[in-house]
């Protein structure tokens, strides 16, 4: 009796299968959306081709997760996943990496929440002020998650809509003002071919799926992990696909690429161009709130991660302690502190620029742990002896998502490139000196 009252109290402190791909979602289409427009339409609607390959790599890699998340037997999250081929060190090498992603991306999200709101309010703010919000934006998010994991689910499953439903009105009325001739205009106006356009568009389009993996870093949180993590990632990465490809190329026939680019909330010039002001003030509100939402939900994942790393005894052990609620309180305290500190910096530079040099150094980050994660895969399903015609599947899967691997890290800029390898080498030597011992 006791163990079933047990039992049914943590699972109401879990989320739902519902609940995860949501959460999952969100975490994709927050900041990546809402954002997006502007880099490509500094590029010209002939980017729009990278979204193949980009598409087509992140379902690869959506389904490695997925099959990671029905057959690991390993402990400690993702890093779990690559300790099947590299054992403890590659755990830990993708536990550390993607946690710094997720220290660096959240800061980034939280910067471009502030500048839609603004827009959205029509406030113009100092320099200083917005570093000012961004901070309390940030600890608001912390805050949020301080209650337990079935709070965040709810959360999410409400917010998101806020964030959905002016994608999809879009997508419904989108084609009444669509203009092939506006679109053809748009296309190319660098005078650029596509593999020098490839390059420059891939690496924020891959930023935008960032978050299918979500799912597998809070699978602790969710119940019965090993059926609805793999649903999960699937169904919401294959949503947000849908909705990334189908609303950039209608912002292309209805807006020109100057207003796009000029603007800090694309979807509000849009919206503004189809139904009036009001209309483009109001949809800008809705994702406001939803990238807000998205915050909230990267912050979860945040203390989640460092949670699992600490409980295998990567990172101190205060990242393992949880509320009777299991939220990670001390964790997120502490890993907020930190990116208030890291956030001084992007106080001084312009806005978009900030935003921009974080997104590609969480991507060059993120993308070589998943490249670890992946090469687990294969020794995974070896172990746990699948069928061969899975096998031949998941085989191809880990070839499409390791060439999307190195395509990222070789377009990536220098400096994107050398600052993570900098965070690289810094965690190696923390593992030899604190990991190791605590081994």
């Amino acid at each position: 009796m006791i163990e079933r009252g047990i039992a049914e109290y943590n699972k109401k402190n879990k989320m739902s299968v519902t609940q995860l791909t949501l959460l999952t979602s969100l975490s994709m289409m927050g900041a990546g959306i809402i954002m997006l427009p502007a880099k490509l339409a500094s590029l010209g609607t002939i980017s729009s081709l990278s979204w193949l390959l980009t598409a087509t790599g992140a379902t690869a890699i959506a389904y490695v997760f997925a099959q990671c998340g029905m057959l690991s037997r390993k402990s400690g999250g993702m890093g779990g996943f690559a300790e099947y081929a590299f054992g403890r060190t590659g755990s830990y090498l993708v536990n550390y990496t993607y946690g710094v992603s997720l220290v660096i991306g959240n800061m980034a999200i939280a910067m471009a929440s502030v500048n839609y709101g603004l827009y959205a309010f029509n406030v113009t703010i100092s320099p200083t002020a917005l570093f000012i919000a961004t901070l309390a934006l940030l600890w608001l998010s912390t805050l949020l998650n301080f209650l337990s994991p079935a709070f965040t689910g709810h959360f999410t499953a409400s917010v998101i809509w806020a964030l959905l439903l002016p994608l999809l009105l879009l997508i419904l009325i989108g084609p009444f003002w669509f203009s092939g001739e506006m679109y053809m205009g748009n296309w190319n106006p660098q005078d650029q071919s596509w593999w020098e356009v490839l390059p420059e568009s891939f690496s924020m389009m891959l930023w935008a799926f960032l978050g299918l993996e979500s799912a597998c870093a809070n699978a602790e949180a969710v119940d019965e992990p090993e059926k609805n993590v793999p649903k999960a990632v699937l169904f919401a990465t294959l949503l947000t696909a849908f909705i990334y490809i189908s609303t950039t190329s209608l912002i292309a026939g209805i807006v020109p690429n100057a207003s796009i680019e000029a603007s800090n909330a694309p979807f509000g010039v849009v919206y503004g161009e189809l139904l009036g002001g009001t209309a483009g003030t109001a949809a800008s509100c809705l994702l406001w709130v939803g990238c807000m939402g998205s915050l909230v939900t990267w912050q979860f994942t945040l203390g989640r991660v460092f949670k699992s790393s600490a409980d295998v005894g990567f990172f101190p052990a205060v990242f393992s302690k949880v509320t009777s609620n299991n939220a990670t309180v001390s964790g997120l305290v502490i890993l907020t502190l930190l990116q208030s500190v890291f956030l001084i910096p992007a106080g001084f530079v312009e806005t978009f620029s900030a935003y921009e040099a974080l997104t590609e150094l969480t991507v060059g980050i993120t993308v070589f742990a998943f490249a670890l994660c992946v090469c687990g895969s294969h020794a995974m399903g070896r172990e746990e002896g699948i069928s061969r015609g899975r096998m031949h599947t998941l085989r191809l899967a880990i070839v499409i998502s390791l060439l999307c691997v190195v395509f990222t890290l070789c377009w990536l800029p220098n400096e994107a490139v050398k600052e993570g390898f900098l965070i690289l080498l810094f965690g190696w030597i923390a593992f030899a000196f604190w990991s190791r011992s605590r081994a």
